[in-house]
C-alpha cells in the first residue's frame, strides 16, 4: 500500500472530528466518578475504544452515502483537500477518487462490527449493568441510521435529531455503565446536547446548494436559511443559559472555565442575529467560533467536575 493511499485512508476517517465523541464519552464517565464515586477502568477503556469505532464507522459510510452531495459541492467552507472541524461538504477523499466507494462502505461496516465484541467485554467479563448491551445498540442503530438507509435520516429532514439522540445516548451510556441510570448526565451535559444540532444547522448553510441538489433534505434545505437562522439562534441562546446548573451545583470557582465555550458560542450568535450568515466570509468565521465553543464545551465540563472532586 502506497503513502498516498495510506494517507486517503487517514484523511477519510476525518480524526479531526473524533474529539467531539471522545470528549463527550469522558464527560459522562466524569459525571458519573463525581456522582457515585466508582469508576471502572476496564469498561472506560473498553468503552472508549468502542465509541471510536462506531464514530469511524459513521464517518466512514456517511462519507459514501454523501458522495453525490459532496461532488456538486462548490460552496464547501474549510480546505477543499482537507477535512478540519469546521470544514463541510465532506473530506472530497471519494470525489476526487483517492479510494472506491465500495471499499470505504465495507470498512466503515468492519468498525461498527468491531465495537460488537467490545460491549460484550463490557456486559459480561466486567458485569456492567444489564441495559448497557441495549444502550450500545441503541446508540449503533442511531449512528448507522443518520445517513445509512433504509432510514438515511439526514435526507429525510431528521438528521439534527438523530446527530442529538447520539450525543444523549453516549452521555448517558458513559454514566450508566458506571453508576446507573440518572438524569443528572443529561442535565449538566444540556449546553452539549443543544449545541451539537445547532452547529449541524450551521454546517448545512455553505451546503444548502448541493444538499438540495442532490436530494439530501436538511433542515436548511426544507426551511431555508433565514427560518434556521433563528432556530440556531434560539438552540445557542438556550444552551447558554443551560451552563448555569453547573454553577449552581458546584459552587466552584473552577466552574468559570465554562465561561470560555460560552464565549466562543456568543461570537457564533451575535453575527448570526445581524443577519452575517449571509456573507460566505462571515459565516466561515462564525463557524469557526461555534465549533470551538462545541470542542470546548465537553472539555470544560469535565474539568469543572474533576477538579471539584479531587480539590473541591
Amino acid at each position: 500500500m502506497s503513502w498516498k493511499t495510506i494517507k486517503a485512508w487517514i484523511d477519510v476517517q476525518q480524526i479531526a472530528r473524533h474529539p467531539n465523541d471522545v470528549f463527550s464519552f469522558i464527560l459522562g464517565s466524569v459525571l458519573a466518578w463525581y456522582q457515585a464515586d466508582t469508576f471502572h477502568w476496564g469498561i472506560f477503556i473498553c468503552a472508549l475504544f468502542a465509541v471510536f469505532f462506531i464514530a469511524n464507522g459513521i464517518y466512514l459510510t456517511n462519507e459514501v452515502q454523501d458522495y453525490e452531495g459532496d461532488r456538486l459541492n462548490k460552496e464547501r467552507i474549510g480546505n477543499w483537500g482537507g477535512m478540519g472541524l469546521t470544514s463541510t461538504g465532506g473530506s472530497q477523499v471519494l470525489v476526487m477518487g483517492r479510494l472506491q466507494q465500495k471499499h470505504v462502505q465495507r470498512v466503515g461496516m468492519l468498525f461498527f462490527a468491531l465495537a460488537i465484541p467490545l460491549g460484550l467485554i463490557i456486559q459480561f467479563v466486567f458485569d456492567a449493568p444489564p441495559l448497557t448491551i441495549p444502550l450500545g445498540v441503541a446508540g449503533m442503530i442511531v449512528a448507522y441510521s443518520y445517513s445509512n438507509p433504509p432510514i438515511k435520516a439526514s435526507y429525510r429532514g431528521l438528521g439534527e435529531t438523530f446527530m442529538m439522540l447520539s450525543y444523549v445516548l453516549l452521555i448517558l451510556a458513559a454514566y450508566y455503565m458506571q453508576a446507573g441510570l440518572s438524569w443528572f448526565p443529561l442535565v449538566i451535559a444540556l449546553p452539549r446536547i443543544l449545541t451539537v444540532p445547532a452547529l449541524k444547522i450551521l454546517r448545512e448553510f455553505p451546503d444548502y446548494l448541493a444538499d438540495a441538489a442532490s436530494g439530501k433534505r436538511t433542515l436548511v434545505v426544507i426551511f431555508g436559511q433565514r427560518k434556521m437562522a433563528l432556530v440556531y439562534i434560539m438552540l445557542i441562546t438556550i444552551a447558554l443559559v443551560a451552563f448555569i446548573p453547573t454553577f449552581a451545583i458546584t459552587r466552584s470557582p473552577f466552574a468559570i472555565i465554562n465561561l470560555v465555550p460560552a464565549f466562543f458560542f456568543t461570537l457564533s450568535v451575535i453575527p448570526m442575529i445581524r443577519g452575517h450568515w449571509k456573507n460566505r466570509v462571515a459565516l466561515e468565521k462564525i463557524c469557526k467560533s461555534g465549533f470551538g465553543g462545541l470542542l470546548l464545551t465537553p472539555i470544560t465540563l469535565a474539568i469543572t467536575f474533576l477538579l471539584v472532586k479531587l480539590f473541591g
